[in-house]
């Protein structure tokens, strides 16, 4: 991924990051005091509404108290008064039978027919119609109802309600103060047919002495129903009533009518995005929760809060952007150009191993101190190249001489003993005995047969040249041999120091060898570098391979390291009997192995990893190049060298995996 996209994403992320808290903040801070004011504003409304209720109780109170100091509405008091001592005397004067029973019946009619027609005249339906009185109900002193009419001015038709019958006792209902103590009262009424909007105003009678005297109470009331459209109207709140032992009332307002049970504190509840309902209750005359109030109201606050909380994100949002264009586009030409050039500059450097090519910046900012030091670092490196690049041809001259000594060193010591064995045979060869039986027959040249004849030493002379011939074809044998021996390693000498030449750019040639005949070569090498009396017993064990074509001499050079070590092994560890293998084994995919194993001292595990490295050895006057050379020729003639122990006391064994060209393989197959 390129800097620049990284810093894109980076930018992003940030912008990202800052717009979502930003838009968290906006919607715990901003948009929260949006729902609270429209919270406080629907807690404002419902207030308008209980207010609005209350003060239609008010009036209604006002109403009654002045219908309660009518003259007439008192003068009927004192008329049923003396009506009713009236109608006492007269049904104590009746007989108890059955027609004293209806004659006290028409009585008591003719009584309430009397004080209707009273009460009406002082309480006339025209002036109940004109303030909107539905309920009128005088009592006596102790609660009684004396006269009772409940009308429907709307549909002008009368209404029975219970509880405010004629007869019926208003104590029961908390509307009728105590005679001892006349308060007037007001409030909320459950009836069976609505809720009821009632006042209640003592009676009095003003007496001479100037103290009152309480007649009884007048009580008036309206149905909240009736004015529920023309409060809604009033307050522009639409609300709902309904009273808490309906059945009407609906499965939402029953289920938050405990929480909204306080009326100081309407509950609140989001409906959705767009609606927030109010639930409140307005107490009755015996302070408990009669009343159970909706109101529905809109939410244009809160769609503002969302709509401004929204126009803030994508405000930031474009913002941002913005934003990180200018930075983008800052750190474009400021930064990520000039690194873009210099990054091409260290590529192309790194392709070319070009040098000599400086960036020569002139900037002052970070970028310029940069370029500066990373041309100041080019010459550095240069430089260290130059110095390193002799290093390393002097470490390499120093490597190939030192593979080139050990390997001849190892052939050097088959050379030797050829030549002292050749020496040895020169120096004690028979033409010694030769010369003195020469000397013998100078003196008889000219009579040779005579001394052969007559001289005892003559009887003696074919048998003795017979001997010295006999010899003297075995020691020319034998120097033969070690002269061939000795010519072989010279010639072995002479290609190993050739073949390091493929270091300087010659590589080595192939020819196709048996590898049976190398191995044999090798062994004979390493046998004659050996001690005359060490015994070793080497063990071949050989698939039958044709010729194959590899660097012959490469190949002798990595068997005898592998042999004589093979054999030094053995012989330090003194393993009886003393025995090294060598096998030749074919492989799968066209490949051939050469195994070299040992009953020697083996090889700890900690040092396997470690044998072909350059300088490594566990022999006392060992150097670590031969293994490590040998390594390295088989990498060059595409094959490999790996070795395998068991642990220390345990033998080892090097493998060596050659090439095996396809048409050998194919014909070895057939």
């Amino acid at each position: 991924m390129s800097l620049r996209s990284k810093i894109v994403i980076l930018l992003s992320a940030v912008v990202l990051a800052y717009a979502g808290l930003d838009h968290l903040m906006q919607r715990v801070v901003v948009y929260d005091k949006f729902v609270e004011l429209e919270r406080t504003m629907a807690q404002k409304e419902v207030t308008r509404v209980s207010d609005a209720i209350q003060r239609e109780v008010t009036l209604l109170t006002r109403d009654c108290l002045g219908l309660a100091d009518a003259e007439k509405l008192k003068a009927a008091f004192f008329v049923r008064a003396k009506a009713e001592i009236q109608l006492q005397d007269e049904l104590a004067l009746l007989p108890r039978d059955t027609l004293g029973l209806a004659a006290a019946e028409k009585l008591k009619a003719a009584f309430f027919d009397r004080t209707k027609a009273e009460f009406e005249a002082a309480l006339p339906p025209s002036q109940l119609a004109q303030n909107s009185v539905q309920l009128v109900c005088v009592c006596d002193a102790k609660g009684n109802i004396l006269y009772s009419r409940v009308r429907d001015w709307v549909r002008d038709s009368e209404i029975s309600l219970q509880g405010f019958r004629l007869g019926e006792n208003l104590v029961r209902e908390a509307l009728i103060s105590d005679e001892s103590n006349p308060l007037v009262l007001q409030g909320v009424v459950d009836t069976n047919r609505s809720i009821l909007m009632a006042s209640s105003c003592p009676i009095i009678e003003r007496l001479p002495d100037g103290s009152g005297r309480t007649l009884g109470a007048l009580v008036i009331g309206r149905f909240l129903n009736s004015m529920v459209d023309m409060l809604a109207a009033r307050t522009s709140v639409p609300f709902e009533a309904w009273s808490t032992s309906s059945d009407a009332l609906p499965d939402d307002a029953r289920t938050h009518l405990n929480a909204a049970s306080d009326p100081e504190n309407p509950l609140l509840v989001e409906i959705d995005d767009d609606r927030l309902s109010a639930y409140w209750t307005v107490h009755d005359v015996r302070h408990k929760p009669t009343l159970m109030m909706r109101a529905d109201f809109e939410r244009p606050i809160t769609a503002k809060g969302s709509a401004a909380v929204r126009y803030a994100l994508v405000s930031t949002i474009a913002a941002g952007l913005l934003l990180m264009l200018v930075l983008l586009n800052l750190v474009q030409r400021t930064v990520l150009e000039p690194l873009g050039q210099l990054t091409a500059y260290a590529v192309n450097i790194g392709n070319s191993d070009e040098f000599t090519k400086r960036i020569r910046s002139d900037r002052q900012d970070e970028v310029g101190i940069l370029a500066r030091e990373f041309d100041g670092m080019i010459e550095r490196v240069a430089e260290s190249r130059a110095a390193l690049v002799e290093t390393a041809r002097a470490a390499g001259m120093s490597e190939i001489a030192t593979g080139v000594l050990h390997n001849v060193g190892n052939v050097l010591n088959s050379v030797n003993v050829s030549a002292r064995i050749a020496a040895e045979k020169a120096r004690g060869t028979s033409t010694t005995d030769l010369k003195m039986v020469m000397e013998t027959l100078r003196p008889t040249a000219k009579d040779l047969g005579a001394f052969i004849q007559n001289d005892p030493r003559g009887k003696h002379l074919f048998p003795l040249l017979d001997s010295l011939a006999d010899r003297i074809a075995d020691e020319r044998m034998v120097m033969i041999q070690e002269l061939e021996a000795l010519s072989e390693g010279i010639d072995h000498i002479k290609e190993l120091v050739q073949s390091q030449q493929g270091y300087a750019g010659r590589a080595g040639v192939r020819e196709a060898v048996s590898l049976a005949s190398q191995i044999e070569s090798a062994i004979s090498i390493t046998s004659q570098a050996a001690s005359a009396t060490t015994a070793v017993q080497v063990i071949r064990e050989f698939d039958d391979i044709e010729p194959i074509p590899v660097d012959r001499h490469r190949l002798m050079e990595i068997l005898v390291n592998l042999i004589q070590n093979a054999r030094q092994s053995v012989l330090e560890f003194g393993s009886m009997p003393a025995r090294v293998t060598v096998r030749i084994k074919k492989l799968p995919l066209n490949r051939v192995r050469i195994d070299v194993t040992d009953n020697g001292v083996g090889i700890a595990p900690e040092n396997l990893a470690r044998v072909f490295t350059h300088g490594f050895t566990t022999k006392k006057n060992g150097h670590g190049f031969g293994l490590h050379a040998s390594a390295n020729a088989a990498t060059e003639m595409g094959g490999s060298l790996s070795a395998h122990s068991e642990g220390k006391g345990l033998g080892a064994t090097f493998s060596l995996e050659l090439p095996l060209p396809v048409l050998v393989a194919a014909g070895a197959t057939s």
